[in-house]
């Protein structure tokens, strides 16, 4: 079946429920399918006595637009509970060879706001067009997902958008609509977002502030719409003022306050039916954040035992039981991801006085040096013992950083040599063709130079460029490592790139870098909720660094900080101020992980289910979040 306007057509094919098994732009040179393979759009999950059917129109503008009618059956009256009713939109959001990632999967940035209600799926290599859903009647409150726990890391699973239903006499029906299109870029969409019938378009300045920021985001709609309707704003039931402007079609509502709690802050949009929010974080100032949890690391993450192998060792915490985790398991065990505690110590008593906070990470020192490094070789262990049973080599520039820190602490030579040492050892392994996650390209170079060992700076420059000829080699065709495709993949390509155009001045890797950095902006959604605001798509790491092990999306998870760094990288070179302001968004993102108290959590399960598991939390572990205070302390503005 062919749905058809005066912009680009439909091919879709239904099966015998009215459900459809493909959505096709018919001028898509590669004919991607919208629909993930084997799943089924538009089927609905409905609790006992509670039907539901769909009918499906085209309007003269290319849209198709999807009304979802369901009806109680019961002869009694039905009260809907929170995610017992689901219709499936499975958008091929899953990760393959990167080459097919490129032209034939999206992401999906699904914004679920009661009457504002859509998805921006976008396909991963940037090329148009994308698959625009937009509500046109009835309400979303949340989404779940279903997911094939076998995939592992590599598929987000089948979205299921969950109406909010009032309660249903018997007999009684009520209404889901929203409307298919094809867009080009995020301005386009957002450009429909704002003429559809009912929808606002939030714009956030910010999804976390710090304490005495001012707060301001803007409230966007059509004139010809919402001209003769007053849009109302509310905090914790009192209403905000907003500035009202006109501006052509358009009218701008302003809010702006200059004084707003810490905490969680829901900001109630409404407008007779239709109702909304924009949904931010604010936290303590940046410096008072820090002190909180490095002491809080100080006090309770370091492990004491004299004798264990493990004595001075950083561990999981977990927040519920009030006690340390350790397990062989990879994920949870005395090394990896965790040296990033031990780098954010270093890195905040360069400005910072604390005795209690410099003992701990010198007793870390010495844990490093005897259980999880090899001083003599550079071989960087995977656990206490000297365990390498995986030889794993993302460990080796988060150890080098460990050191580079530690040097700038305490400007000791030993600790300069261990950074190049570490760094030597890992292109011996074959490091030029792997895309570990935090090398200090820029930074490691200019120390070595500046430490009187330039032989040493000039060796790690030559591997450095061996490492970005093969980046450029590469080019989009990323190579898989433990995802076959990932943010957390092409946001180091992107940041070796710009560094080594920094070093070198050489123009192609500058080139290059823009090229993969148009990329990788794709994975960020700007949705009005500071969980997904400048958040990059991520949904497995709640799985592996977390106590309830959900394969689920985690918005935030801290890694998505590696596109921030990225971005304020292009913004040096460039002087942009949009991925400047991208920057700070995204690394600001992040730290919802970070509590006030000092504690933390791994990441953030955002569905209202996986698999017909309640989610909508922080898990309680705290693991490997602080790599994403480390690098806002390293390229947050306000921490200048």
């Amino acid at each position: 079946m062919i749905y058809g306007g005066l912009g680009m057509e439909f091919i879709v094919k239904e099966n015998e429920n009215h459900q459809l098994e493909s959505i096709v732009n018919k001028n898509d040179k590669y004919k991607m399918n919208w629909v993930a393979t084997g799943k089924k759009w538009g089927e609905m999950f409905l609790p006992d006595g509670i039907t539901g059917r769909i009918e499906r129109t085209v309007s003269t503008e290319g849209k198709i637009t999807e009304k979802y009618i369901f009806v109680n059956n019961r002869n009694w009256e039905y009260f809907p509970q929170k995610g017992e009713i689901g219709i499936a939109v499975p958008f091929p959001d899953n990760y393959t060879a990167a080459e097919i990632c490129m032209r034939e999967r999206c992401h999906a940035h699904i914004r679920c706001g009661e009457s504002q209600s859509y998805i921006a799926g976008i396909r991963m290599g940037g090329e148009k067009p994308n698959l625009g859903l937009v509500l046109k009647e009835g309400k979303i409150e949340g989404y779940s997902i279903i997911r094939n726990e076998k995939e592992l890391s590599n598929d987000r699973g089948t979205i299921i958008l969950n109406p909010k239903i009032n309660n249903l006499k018997p007999g009684e029906m009520t209404v889901i609509q929203w409307d298919l299109f094809w867009y080009d870029s995020q301005r386009e969409f957002e450009e429909k977002l704002l003429h559809q019938e009912g929808q606002l378009l939030i714009q956030l300045e910010h999804g976390i502030y710090f304490e005495g920021e001012d707060l301001c985001f803007h409230i966007k709609a059509d004139e010809e719409i919402w001209r003769e309707k007053e849009i109302e704003v509310t905090l914790a039931g009192e209403k905000i003022s907003a500035e009202k402007t006109e501006n052509g079609n358009c009218i701008d509502y302003k809010v702006k306050m200059d004084s707003v709690s810490q905490g969680e802050q829901e900001f109630l949009i409404k407008c007779k039916e239709y109702s909304t929010s924009a949904i931010i974080l604010v936290l303590p100032k940046i410096e008072k954040l820090a002190e909180k949890r490095c002491r809080f690391i100080a006090e309770k993450q370091q492990y004491f035992c004299s004798g264990s192998l493990l004595d001075g060792a950083f561990l999981t915490y977990d927040n519920e039981d009030k006690r340390l985790v350790y397990e062989k398991e990879y994920d949870h065990n005395g090394g990896r991801e965790r040296v990033g505690m031990g780098a954010l110590l270093a890195l905040w008593l360069q400005k910072n006085k604390d005795m209690k906070v410099e003992k701990a990470l010198q007793k870390y020192t010495e844990y490093i040096y005897r259980e999880l490094y090899d001083e003599n070789t550079g071989i960087v262990y995977n656990d206490a013992g000297r365990d390498n049973t995986w030889n794993r080599l993302y460990n080796y520039p988060w150890l080098a950083i460990f050191f580079m820190e530690r040097y700038r602490l305490y400007n000791e030579v030993a600790d300069l040599k261990n950074m190049y040492k570490i760094m030597k050892s890992y292109y011996a392994q074959d490091g030029a063709s792997f895309y570990a996650i935090g090398i200090p390209m820029l930074e490691s170079v200019n120390l070595l130079k500046s430490g009187g060992m330039e032989r040493e700076a000039e060796e790690l420059l030559r591997y450095y460029e061996t490492h970005g000829e093969m980046l450029i080699k590469n080019g989009l065709c990323y190579p898989p490592h433990e995802v076959k495709y990932e943010q957390s993949i092409v946001a180091p390509a992107v940041n070796y790139l710009f560094q080594l155009y920094e070093l070198t001045g050489k123009i192609l890797y500058l080139e290059e870098g823009k090229k993969q950095l148009a990329v990788l902006v794709l994975f960020n959604g700007h949705q009005p909720d500071f969980h997904m605001y400048e958040n990059a798509v991520r949904h497995w790491d709640g799985y592996w660094f977390g106590k309830y092990k959900n394969l689920g999306d985690t918005f935030p998870h801290y890694w998505s900080s590696l596109s921030g760094v990225a971005f304020r990288e292009y913004e040096k070179i460039t002087g942009e101020r949009s991925y400047g302001v991208k920057a700070e968004n995204s690394l600001r993102g992040v730290l919802s992980m970070i509590n006030s108290d000092g504690s933390a959590s791994c990441a953030y399960v955002y569905p209202f289910m996986v698999n017909n598991v309640r989610c909508q939390y922080a898990d309680p572990w705290a693991n490997d979040q602080d790599w994403a205070l480390y690098y806002y302390l390293k390229e947050g503005k306000n921490y200048d």
